[in-house]
């Protein structure tokens, strides 16, 4: 085999700058958390102002996924990649001027739609800049990558609050983009697919609408209720613009995306992949935040910094990880992958009131993420035609963005029903409703954190069921496919 197939050799500066691209834009995802008290403070917000704040990003990002993979495709991937990361800073620049929660919420949404743009050309221009072994060891960074972007993200804000104000939060993505933008333009190939087909922009308008639906309904059932009318409303719109999404790709001439080829075993199965080990990634981030901060009552700083030893395992295995994924067959990784990520599930779930239990959780969750992910965002890609290569980026970032809205929607659903139930009647309404409500009362504050960590049991164990059934299914299904050969030393289709 050769030396060129197994090391990144001479192409690091396009590794450095897809990687910085990759971690700014997930690292966004997170970085807002641990600040928004001092936000709602300082803007007079309220607490469903708030939440606006951190869901209009992912409404924008999760939303404009498909289209952007398909524009990237189409236009040129570096190109795309350049203007997504220029949006993402112009419009951080903008905070300087907000004054207010909506401005701040618009903010957030116009730097989703730069995270849009940029997201599916980190992976698809990995994907096709790099082949043979070394193609699995590179996406196996850009997984890395990913996953510490978004456990960075407190850590990074924690630090940064000691010194500074909320706002630098949004800044840091300036400096990235004027690093990465001109390292971008001047060191990676373009690869576009000149097909000559007109853009579907029916079918892209539709894509945004029941992808924004789907995620806002996802994000409003803990607050509103399941049952309420504004979210059934909202499921109403997802099943009837997914409808007419399908309809339109099954009769269009030139459709955004081929349903046919995405309804296969051999893309739909490491789908279900993708958005589990996503779903429980943000679920048991969601649950151990809480954990830490509201039952053992650590500082917003301290509980991102338990963050690090998180990072720092996922470093320490990259190898292993990456050795074993050329040796073991697809199916084992996958199934081994998940199964790995319940176990690290169920460690928390066995003393949730633990810190080490939680950290050291966290740690083998993250493994088994990091194993299961980058042989499934190969497939995903490889179950797609090569010119389709930043759809299926695109498609990859996509389950993510759903399994995570599903986890902490669902398991956060479930832990909130067990803690109700664990609360003795005749507590007061404001601590049945949550465990906050118990903080100006010491008599209920002990019954309510044990409740609390009731509740994160019974989740957490669900979740680990539900991973151990996939994981079974995916090692008795998996069918991988064949993509077509590709050159390791240049992208495909490279427009120079």
């Amino acid at each position: 085999m050769a030396d060129s197939e197994l090391r990144i050799g001479s192409r690091w500066p396009i590794m450095v700058a897809l990687m910085l691209a990759t971690a700014v834009i997930m690292m966004d995802n997170s970085v807002l958390n641990i600040a928004l008290p001092t936000i709602g403070t300082q803007l007079h917000a309220t607490t469903s102002q708030l939440q606006w704040v951190v869901t209009a990003y992912s409404l924008t990002f999760g939303g404009l996924l498909l289209t952007t993979g398909n524009l990237a495709d189409r236009l040129g991937r570096k190109r795309v990649l350049a203007v997504g990361l220029s949006v993402m800073a112009a419009g951080s620049a903008l905070v300087l001027l907000a004054h207010s929660a909506l401005a701040l919420t618009a903010i957030r949404a116009l730097v989703g739609v730069g995270a849009a743009i940029a997201m599916p050309s980190t992976l698809s221009l990995v994907y096709v800049t790099f082949a043979g072994p070394i193609r699995q060891k590179a996406v196996g960074i850009w997984s890395s990558i990913s996953m510490a972007g978004v456990v960075l993200g407190p850590l990074v804000a924690g630090l940064m609050l000691t010194r500074l104000s909320w706002e630098w939060l949004f800044l840091i993505n300036i400096p990235v983009a004027l690093v990465a933008v001109p390292v971008v333009l001047a060191v990676i190939p373009e690869s576009t697919e000149a097909t000559g087909e007109p853009a579907d922009l029916p079918g892209a308008v539709l894509s945004v609408g029941f992808m924004a639906a789907l995620i806002y309904a996802l994000s409003s059932g803990p607050e509103y209720g399941w049952g309420s009318l504004r979210v059934l409303a909202a499921f109403g719109a997802v099943v009837g613009l997914l409808a007419l999404f399908c309809w339109r790709q099954l009769t269009a001439r030139h459709p955004m995306l081929d349903l046919r080829a995405v309804a296969s075993r051999a893309f739909a199965l490491p789908a279900v992949v993708e958005g589990m080990a996503f779903l429980a990634m943000a679920a048991i981030m969601f649950i151990q935040t809480q954990l830490v901060q509201v039952v053992l009552g650590y500082s917003a700083f301290v509980a991102g910094l338990l963050t690090l030893p998180v990072v720092v395992v996922m470093i320490a295995f990259n190898g292993l990880i990456a050795a074993l994924s050329t040796r073991v067959p697809a199916r084992f990784m996958i199934a081994g992958g998940l199964a790995t990520v319940a176990l690290g599930t169920l460690v928390v779930a066995a003393a949730p009131t633990s810190t080490w239990a939680i950290v050291g959780g966290m740690c083998v969750v993250m493994v088994g993420v990091r194993a299961s992910l980058t042989t499934v965002a190969i497939e995903i890609i490889n179950a797609l035609p090569p010119e389709r290569a930043g759809m299926g980026s695109a498609l990859n970032d996509t389950f993510q963005e759903i399994g995570g809205a599903l986890g902490v929607a669902l398991l956060g659903a479930l832990l909130n029903q067990a803690y109700r139930a664990a609360i003795p009647a005749a507590a007061p309404e404001a601590v049945r409703s949550s465990i906050t409500g118990a903080f100006g009362d010491p008599a209920w504050l002990l019954v309510a954190r044990h409740a609390f960590a009731h509740g994160a049991t019974v989740a957490l164990v669900a979740g680990a069921a539900l991973l151990a059934l996939v994981g079974v299914v995916a090692a008795l299904l998996h069918r991988p496919a064949v993509p077509e050969p590709a050159t390791a030393a240049e992208p495909i289709n490279a427009a120079g």
